[in-house]
């Protein structure tokens, strides 16, 4: 699940040129553009949630003028960063997207590429080869494509049916067309509408909010849009209980009679909004998450700041926690991707653990030696993460530049150590002026 996204004179960006896969970081200081790239990306990951065109122009391109592309931004707090020069361009198997000259333009490939199949259709012997040929790229592509054509070809054919990938498409006759171009509609629909969430900062305040949101509404308190989406999303939960012990000991949230609790153990427990801010910061970012129970779903989760209100070890263990609910994938249609912002070195810590855990699985083989060596890398960390599927970048001065030494598959230990070196130097310096001050006054 490879994209590109390009972004140029946007708000504190200059340039930044960003090959996004399957778990992407951007840290970098305040105010240097991480959340306005992770916006965007979401925005663009799933542009129909967002842009609304007619059912006649989907498999067309469309263009949408300033001012309707500045709604869009309203949602996310982004609009003043629009600028006369500004550019961004999306890539992704699904999709193209630029906006230039105060105007986006959107192709939707994969929908041209269906709306072709289906004109082709009234030749369909004479077009056989070619639709067998388009088909059988789009189920490389497409695991649930794939699945479920298999199905409906297996259906066709009987107990006949074991055909392999070679001859995957033998069976497609003008009568199962249809079902096959249906299911592929289907799933492009599903991932340009409702693939992408944006779990913000500001998630504590959904918390506070929850039982007042008529009241804001009616007194039109300004709540940004994004967040009161976020809101509207974690209400669709059927999460009703989370174990936090890796918060604390014993530590579950419970949903009790509509009411959201913490519990300290089975008869004691307090109010979510009377928690502590660690815990209120944490469960926005799992409810959603461990909500994802259908194994067809496919989400790309933008988490801004996992680490806010956490203890160091609480961070590592919330990314551990994330990382092993993740489902990796190369399918466009299948599994999840997570997108951190954020300012901690010891989230970049906590994720270089994951991908040398990775590393290390993947140099032992099947000796039982080796097995015992599985177990003991498993006891460590129940989570990985495939470096194959990973960026880093550091977002400054409005610029991007990776982190992530892909040659060996880590992040760079310089870079995470930077900000405990300056603490070092700085300590190191005052220990000097100590020194002098103590042989000054002897």
């Amino acid at each position: 699940m490879q994209c590109r996204l390009i972004i140029k004179d946007f708000g504190p960006i200059d340039f930044v040129d960003l090959n996004l896969r399957n778990v992407n970081v951007f840290i970098g200081p305040q105010a240097s553009g991480k959340s306005a790239i992770a916006k965007i990306y979401t925005i663009l990951k799933a542009p129909r949630k967002f842009i609304k065109i007619s059912d006649k122009g989907l498999t067309e391109e469309t263009s949408i003028q300033k001012d309707d592309f500045k709604h869009i931004l309203e949602e996310y707090n982004l609009v003043s960063f629009l600028k006369s020069e500004s550019e961004i361009s999306f890539e992704s198997e699904l999709h193209n997207i630029n906006y230039k000259d105060g105007e986006l333009v959107y192709q939707p490939k994969l929908r041209k590429k269906i709306d072709h199949l289906i004109s082709v259709e009234k030749d369909f012997d004479s077009s056989l080869e070619l639709i067998k040929t388009e088909f059988k790229e789009i189920s490389e592509k497409f695991i649930f494509f794939d699945i479920r054509v298999d199905s409906i070809l297996e259906e066709s054919a009987g107990k006949t049916y074991d055909y392999g990938r070679k001859n995957k498409f033998k069976k497609l006759s003008k009568q199962n067309f249809s079902r096959v171009i249906d299911v592929i509609n289907n799933i492009e629909n599903i991932l340009s509408t409702n693939a992408a969430l944006y779990i913000p900062a500001e998630r504590n305040f959904i918390n506070i909010i929850k039982n007042f949101s008529l009241n804001l509404i009616f007194n039109k308190v300004p709540i940004p849009k994004h967040i009161l989406s976020f809101g509207a999303e974690l209400e669709k939960s059927s999460i009703h209980q989370i174990d936090l012990s890796f918060l604390h000991e014993e530590l579950i949230y419970k949903s009790v009679n509509g009411e959201d609790r913490i519990f300290m153990d089975d008869e004691h427990s307090i109010k979510l909004i009377e928690a502590a801010s660690g815990i209120q910061s944490v469960l926005p970012i799992l409810i959603p998450i461990l909500s994802i129970k259908n194994s067809l779903d496919h989400r790309s989760f933008v988490i801004e700041e996992p680490e806010l209100n956490l203890f160091p070890l609480a961070q590592y263990e919330l990314i551990k926690l994330l990382e092993s609910t993740r489902r990796e994938a190369y399918w466009e249609d299948y599994g999840t991707i997570h997108t951190y912002t954020t300012h901690s070195p010891y989230i970049l810590s906590a994720i270089n653990n994951l991908l040398y855990a990775n590393k290390v699985k993947t140099l032992l083989g099947s000796s039982e030696s080796d097995k015992k060596l599985l177990k003991q890398v498993e006891r460590i960390t129940s989570a990985e993460i495939n470096p194959y599927y990973f960026t880093a970048y550091e977002i400054y001065n409005g610029k991007a530049e990776s982190i992530f030494d892909r040659s060996i598959g880590l992040i760079r230990e310089n870079y995470i150590d930077n900000s405990s070196d300056k603490m070092g130097d700085d300590f190191d310096a005052l220990t000097e002026v100590m020194e002098k001050l103590k042989h000054t006054t002897a």
